[in-house]
């Protein structure tokens, strides 16, 4: 079905899933995946309110955790869950392992876009899978804005299946020495060690992050401070998306087209 009706077990989702090691000291790897993605589908078939899973996460958004080789391994151990929405099969292969494979159980919110099921470009090589290879918390951009990174002028930041519309209209518009796309798959516990590196591989860039939620709703409220805190407040990061609405989206399709093509224009906006 779709994650819009998470609702109707929220109470299980608040009082168990969420809190359930901090309350009782008893770990579950349950695997929560959640429909979400703007499609023009409607309002009660577009989003899993990814901000509540988000606003749950018991990480400190002004803390910057030393730096270390088991940076990714203890922010894992010390939040009390996951949340993610990947791109790639590869990696969602990956995340779904590495799930199995961790010396402890947290809980995995998965968003999982209905569209990338059969998106064309949504796809991963199996060389991506074997061995020596691992979940990605954070895709860099490895185009040809990365191979002269002083010369980028803007970087995005996004996480889920609206990289692929910034990819094409980044395509469209000739663009892809100008502006960087980078995907947080992982966006809890916040992988803030990784955005910092690529915010420093870009030092011209403006930074903003990108989303298809409405303002008040997907990953900014989360990430905004997050973001303050890896770069030091060294730089801003502003927001390209959707204002803010009471509804997660609007029940017309043609409206859904203009929304959509408006936030294109607005993230290639140099």
């Amino acid at each position: 079905q779709f994650g819009d009706f998470n609702n109707t077990a929220q109470c299980i989702i608040d009082q168990f899933i969420s809190s359930g090691q901090a309350k009782w000291v008893r770990q579950s790897g349950i695997v929560m995946l959640q429909p979400h993605g703007l499609e023009g589908m409607g309002p009660e078939h577009s989003s899993a309110r990814l901000e509540r899973f988000l606003q749950m996460s018991a990480d400190d958004p002004d803390y910057f955790p030393p730096e270390s080789e088991e940076f990714a391994i203890r922010q894992l151990h010390d939040i009390n869950w996951i949340v993610a929405n990947c791109s790639t099969p590869a990696n969602y292969f990956h995340i779904l392992r590495r799930q199995i494979a961790l010396p402890f159980r947290k809980p995995l919110i998965l968003m999982t876009p209905k569209s990338l099921l059969r998106h064309p470009e949504a796809k991963s090589s199996f060389d991506e899978m074997n061995e020596n290879t691992h979940f990605l918390r954070v895709i860099p951009d490895v185009g040809p804005a990365s191979k002269s990174p002083n010369d980028v002028k803007k970087l995005l930041f996004c996480s889920g299946k609206v990289y692929y519309d910034l990819t094409k209209a980044r395509k469209e518009r000739n663009l892809e020495n100008s502006i960087a796309i980078t995907r947080i798959e992982q966006i809890s516990p916040f992988p803030c060690d990784l955005v910092k590196a690529e915010c420093a591989k870009y030092p011209n860039a403006r930074l903003a992050w990108c989303q298809e939620e409405h303002k008040n709703q997907g990953a900014w409220t989360y990430v905004n401070p997050r973001f303050d805190t890896a770069l030091n407040k060294s730089r801003t990061v502003s927001y390209v998306g959707r204002p803010t609405a009471a509804s997660p989206a609007t029940g017309s399709k043609m409206q859904h087209i203009k929304e959509l093509n408006q936030l294109t224009e607005d993230s290639m906006a140099i």
